[in-house]
């Protein structure tokens, strides 16, 4: 039987839609009936705490890059993290992960690791973008730890292997994924794709020198308008997305679907990597795109840009860390397309056309790249929601980010006075422009109004404020207890606001190993 447009693909994402809840829960029984025999690792920990501050919100550290586990409406949680890994034979291995932090289930998934694949299904928190184990980032440019993990089924070669001829010293890793977003957006459960590819020239044993290259590509598609249209998600419709390809419109613009079926966003990246003695230095640099005509490997526009510096293991200063991210230009401030009333180069004021990109928003996935109500990658992006608090309401322009126009410098540091006490320090200074749309009073539009004093824009010639916070980590409280504390402070002051605020927590952690 001849199935058009693919529609078994489709009726099979229906039907994981529907079971995602109980995929993980399924594949822990299989694994415990592969391996019944004997347990391998089990690992718990369980947190009981306070919350609180000064003002009706929460400080930036205290609620964002936390895996969106944080209800600021709470002023007591608990919280557990289990982990559970089992060899079934020679290089495979089952795990099974889960956290939950009052009502915020963050964390759920089983997977199957060989070798140095790993096939997974469920909530798995990770990052894609920057260095490795890096706390000390406002976060990747792509997939930060700010949002809910989405609910994925994915292969990830998780390790770098060697490719042929090269003698170790070209290695490759990468992934891909399918995830689900939430129902409650403005195109509903729409899916999500996802894949990488990160390259890396290892001459560590020869200079003590690493370079790596990564691109990364995700992209929402598919789902169900507002109007009730079931958007385009056959596997043809897949394959389209798998490359990048649009449908054009009849007058040539781009507004909708015509860049690209979907809305296609992600980065390209270059890390370098140095061994100096005792020290390793790392210098990362992110560059976001949003089309075809933002996808630069290297460009001083819009990017992130980090340093971050590990000491010797018997050092008390163990990282720091320092940042810089800019994102004003997105292409420069041209209309996205000619228009009736501005048709030409000439009308758009000199500016080429196919620019303000708008990063994380889109015209028709209008929740833009968020996941729950939090941006899936750098939360220095305020969402319209989250902005509200502070500043009362707005013109949004119907978008859901309404500040991706900004500057940052945010500094770093993981110091260890004793083996069972850690310290991370924090401090970000942010200038926060808003919008080419809240600018201009639209973003298919030139408004004087900026340069009218009775202009009433919140982020009008850039509003300066910062972020800051102190955790303090203490395990081990009396020796050979599993009871330890864990205190965030957090401090936020500027133009936009002021505001302080503490976590205090008890911990308890048990191990069969």
């Amino acid at each position: 039987m001849t199935i058009s447009k693919f529609e078994g693909l489709h009726a099979i994402t229906k039907m994981l839609r529907r079971f995602k809840p109980n995929l993980f829960f399924l594949l822990i029984l299989i694994g415990g009936q592969l391996s019944a025999q004997e347990l391998d690792t089990v690992l718990v920990n369980a947190r009981l705490g306070l919350v609180s501050s000064s003002q009706e919100f929460l400080p930036f550290y205290l609620k964002f890059n936390r895996n969106g586990k944080v209800d600021e409406e709470a002023p007591v949680f608990m919280e557990i993290q289990s982990s559970y890994q089992k060899t079934i034979v020679d290089d495979l291995q089952f795990e099974g992960n889960f956290a939950i932090r009052n009502q915020y289930l963050y964390e759920f998934n089983a997977q199957l690791n060989w070798k140095k694949f790993n096939l997974f299904a469920g909530r798995k928190p990770f990052i894609l973008g920057g260095i490795d184990n890096n706390e000390l980032t406002t976060g990747s440019m792509v997939m930060s730890r700010n949002a809910l993990p989405i609910p994925q089924v994915g292969l990830f070669l998780d390790d770098y292997v060697d490719v042929p001829l090269t003698k170790g010293y070209v290695k490759i890793k990468g992934g891909m994924s399918h995830g689900w977003f939430e129902e409650d957006r403005w195109v509903k459960e729409p899916y999500l794709h996802l894949k990488y590819f990160k390259g890396l020239i290892d001459l560590r044993e020869l200079i003590g020198f690493r370079v790596y290259s990564s691109v990364i590509h995700t992209a929402q598609w598919g789902g169900t308008s507002p109007d009730g249209t079931e958007l385009p998600s056959s596997f043809s419709d897949f394959n389209k997305i798998f490359f990048g390809q649009g449908i054009p419109n009849e007058d040539g613009n781009t507004f909708g679907e015509a860049n690209a079926l979907g809305n296609h966003l992600g980065m390209t990246e270059l890390t370098l990597n140095q061994l100096i003695g005792e020290y390793e230095l790392t210098l990362n640099y992110q560059k976001p795109f949003e089309d075809e005509g933002s996808m630069i490997y290297v460009s001083f526009t819009d990017f992130l840009m980090g340093l971050q510096v590990e000491f010797p293991e018997k050092s008390f200063i163990k990282k720091v860390y320092l940042e810089y991210l800019q994102t004003m230009r997105q292409g420069g401030p041209g209309l996205p397309d000619p228009t009736p009333q501005y048709p030409t180069v000439e009308s758009n004021f000199g500016f080429r056309f196919g620019g303000r990109d708008d990063y994380y928003n889109n015209y028709l996935y209008r929740s833009g790249w968020t996941y729950q109500g939090k941006v899936i990658s750098n939360p220095l992006f305020a969402t319209y929601e989250d902005a509200q608090v502070y500043l009362g309401d707005f013109e949004s322009y119907d978008f859901f980010i309404v500040n991706n126009r900004l500057k940052s410098w945010n500094l770093g540091a993981v110091f260890s006075p004793m083996d069972n006490l850690i310290l991370t320090m924090l401090i970000t200074r942010t200038i926060n422009y808003g919008t080419y749309a809240g600018l201009y009073e639209g973003r298919f539009n030139w408004s004087p109004s900026l340069f009218d004093p009775n202009f009433d824009y919140p982020y009008k010639w850039g509003k300066v404020q910062y972020y800051s916070q102190l955790k303090i980590g203490w395990s081990n409280l009396f020796k050979g207890s599993p009871l330890g504390i864990g205190l965030i402070l957090g401090y936020d002051t500027g133009d936009l606001y002021s505001n302080f605020g503490a976590e205090l927590a008890l911990t308890y952690s048990l191990s069969n190993y």
